[in-house]
């Protein structure tokens, strides 16, 4: 797996300027992403003032960076790290926690399809420095500038599962850039669970926080305004793509939706028979014929004990 760094010392417009070799790359990654959202219009005529509102400059200015070498305009790179906001039904996952006596566990399956395996392919670990210390890393694609799946060491991780509800969607921050606000700057579980679970969003969603201390593992059910917190139950958390405390859950009858309680259910069947105790072991389980998906596109452990990341 190629792991790539981000310097944050640098000024926002000159962080990712090595990816100028991956341009081809790039252009492919982007090309797929435009073409899932389809007719792009409706977004090109808001987009101007969504991200003079709601993004960040230093965000924007990254975004910019990456354009002056691409194919693809501003307008269209930010679109796409608005993927999970504008077309979140394609993206599901499994997700679980455990504590095994020695720390946390956060093991996650990320399902997206794209054409070719796309997605897969060029997966990369992106470790974000300063002062020469990983403050983050993230699990991601070249070109997308927010976090789906992140980790601080010695803090917590992250995850981010789709869901839909019947409450409408919000202008507000996209939900992938809220995730990187807090791998930057939040310095403890309970830090990172608050504005995770306050900060109003663009859309809904699930987030799995899971922090160093065995009693620090939580599932934040999102929608736009509200949250629900659901903690540890028979020693382990599990999430998929379904609600379980809010009752607004939009039945959208799609694949993700189907499968989501048999994906968890699966889950919690493994899990009850005996605690894993290595990232070989959850693996496993992610790897399960009812776990995981033809569209799993990542496969991932985080070991919060041992501050490490493996992938498959």
């Amino acid at each position: 797996m190629e792991e790539l760094i981000i310097n944050l010392d640098l000024p926002p417009q000159s962080r990712w300027d090595f990816l100028q070799s991956y341009q081809s790359e790039i252009d492919v990654l982007i090309g797929y992403y435009l073409k899932d959202l389809g007719d792009v219009s409706f977004f090109q005529d808001a987009i101007d003032y969504y991200k003079a509102t709601f993004v960040k400059k230093e965000y924007l200015q990254e975004i910019q960076s990456i354009a002056a070498f691409s194919q693809f305009s501003e307008n269209e790179i930010l679109l796409t790290n608005l993927y999970y906001d504008a077309l979140k039904f394609v993206f599901g996952c499994t997700a679980f926690a455990v504590s095994n006596g020695r720390g946390n566990l956060h093991a996650r399956n990320l399902d997206w399809w794209t054409e070719n395996d796309a997605l897969k392919k060029h997966t990369k670990i992106f470790h974000f420095i300063r002062n020469g210390e990983t403050l983050y890393s993230a699990v991601s694609w070249i070109g997308f500038v927010g976090v789906l799946s992140g980790f601080k060491p010695n803090r917590f991780s992250i995850t981010l599962n789709a869901v839909s509800s019947t409450e409408s969607p919000n202008l507000a921050p996209p939900i992938t850039l809220l995730i990187r606000d807090v791998l930057e700057n939040a310095n403890s579980f309970e830090e990172a669970r608050d504005i995770l679970s306050k900060t109003e969003i663009a859309s809904d969603c699930l987030l799995m926080l899971v922090g160093t201390q065995a009693d620090e593992m939580v599932v934040i059910e999102r929608t736009p305004r509200k949250y629900a917190l659901r903690y540890p139950q028979n020693g382990h958390l599990i999430v998929t793509n379904n609600y379980r405390e809010f009752t607004n859950e939009l039945k959208t009858g799609d694949v993700l939706q189907q499968s989501s309680c048999g994906r968890f259910d699966r889950t919690n069947e493994l899990l009850s028979m005996k605690t894993p105790d290595t990232t070989a072991v959850c693996l496993e389980i992610l790897s399960d014929t009812y776990v995981k998906m033809g569209i799993t596109v990542q496969q991932m452990v985080f070991d919060l004990a041992n501050s490490s990341i493996t992938i498959q």
